[in-house]
């Protein structure tokens, strides 16, 4: 079918709104995010790039909660607007019903669907464990976190007791340290004048770089009784703050939502150590269910969006993201139910997703037959009625001494 300038003018008064929508979303979900990542790099002595990395891991998962949200809300700002300027009516006359004027939404629905689609079945699992790979580096290579003047801490093998440390939180003086190979066979002590932290490279661990100081060490074994001893005086000496094995992560897949979909189908019966079968269950069908939720929302905004007024235009848009909130609360908690293993998916998801698929049809349905924002008609929706009598009875309270 043909793309008119009907179908682009209609798409382009929901195209804006939603554009404007989903960057304020990704705004708000990242800025949040943002202090608390800058806390934990800056805490770190973590370079700044590794904050905006870590914040490009964020994206495809608040991307995925903010486009159906925005999607409602484009339609409704667009819808809103040409029913306010008398569009919806003249184009009602011209023979265009609701429906035709719906379709250039649904295809913007259908585009949003197939970007979250996308989002939910591999970038978001993907970015998910880049993200926990990378915080999981920085919270290991954390330089501070190690170090406080006057307490005892313990790096793999290395134990570390440091007397002060200068202002700008890399300088030290009068550090003492102990190490051993962990087996008992190989010991040492070293205690210098001053050192500082130092790291080779910007995503490596911490180096101890000491200066003017003494180091014993002592092997057990050998031809010697009681084993081999040895004193060494030194300018400089660096250790590497960082346990066996620290730096490297766990392998992808130790939690359900690091899975893309074609993983979470094929392992449902067979699921990895560590996981159970409801929890991919769960996953699976939550994924779906809310990919599917996309093409309602045009559905359930045309009809919330039909008001004239400016109380029915604010009381519309607090209805349809009450609605949202409330359909994305009772999806979290069926799938909690799921993965319990308390009902199945078809009562603890898909159920509340017939319920608002079933619920948006006829509201729309009731736009397109019953006409509701002509107020002529009669056709006033219960939650205008609601504001008008709440109105009115504030308004009586306010003319009473």
């Amino acid at each position: 079918m043909p793309i008119t300038l009907f179908d682009r003018y209609i798409a382009g008064q929901i195209l804006r709104p939603l554009a404007i929508a989903l960057c304020v979303a990704l705004l708000a979900f990242l800025v949040s995010r943002f202090l608390q990542l800058m806390d934990l790099v800056l805490g770190a002595s973590g370079p700044i790039k590794v904050m905006f990395e870590i914040i490009g891991y964020l994206v495809p998962h608040y991307l995925s909660i903010a486009l159906p949200i925005s999607l409602l809300f484009g339609v409704m700002f667009g819808f809103n607007k040409m029913t306010r300027d008398g569009e919806v009516d003249a184009m009602q006359a011209a023979g265009l019903s609701l429906a035709r004027q719906l379709r250039p939404a649904m295809a913007v629905a259908i585009a949003v669907m197939a970007i979250n689609t996308v989002m939910e079945s591999y970038l978001r699992p993907y970015a998910r464990y880049a993200y926990q790979q990378v915080v999981y580096a920085v919270s290991k290579a954390a330089l501070h976190a190690s170090v406080r003047a006057g307490v005892f801490a313990r790096v793999g093998n290395v134990t570390f007791l440091i007397q002060g440390i200068g202002p700008d939180g890399v300088s030290l003086s009068r550090v003492f340290l102990y190490e051993s190979d962990g087996e008992g066979e190989s010991a040492s002590a070293v205690a210098a004048k001053g050192g500082d932290l130092i790291r080779a490279e910007e995503d490596g661990p911490p180096i101890l770089r000491l200066f003017e100081g003494l180091r014993i060490s002592r092997h057990v074994g050998g031809a010697e009784p009681g084993g081999q001893s040895s004193a060494l005086r030194f300018q400089e000496l660096r250790t590497v703050l960082h346990e066996e094995h620290a730096m490297m992560f766990r392998p992808r897949g130790a939690h359900e939502r690091e899975m893309t979909i074609v993983e979470l189908w094929r392992q449902k019966d067979h699921p990895p150590a560590g996981l159970r079968a409801s929890d991919l269950v769960a996953e699976f069908n939550s994924r779906v269910a809310r990919v599917l939720s996309i093409p309602l929302m045009p559905v359930l905004g045309l009809y919330l969006a039909l008001g004239r007024g400016r109380s029915d235009r604010l009381v519309g848009f607090a209805v349809g993201l009450i609605i949202l909130i409330a359909y994305e609360r009772v999806l979290d908690f069926g799938k909690n139910a799921v993965e319990s293993g308390l009902v199945g998916p078809l009562t603890g998801l898909w159920l509340p997703y017939f319920v608002f698929a079933t619920g948006s049809l006829l509201l729309f349905a009731r736009a397109v037959l019953v006409v509701p924002h002509t107020p002529a008609l009669g056709g006033r929706r219960w939650w205008e009625r609601a504001a008008s009598v709440l109105g009115e009875r504030l308004k009586r309270s306010r003319r009473r001494p």
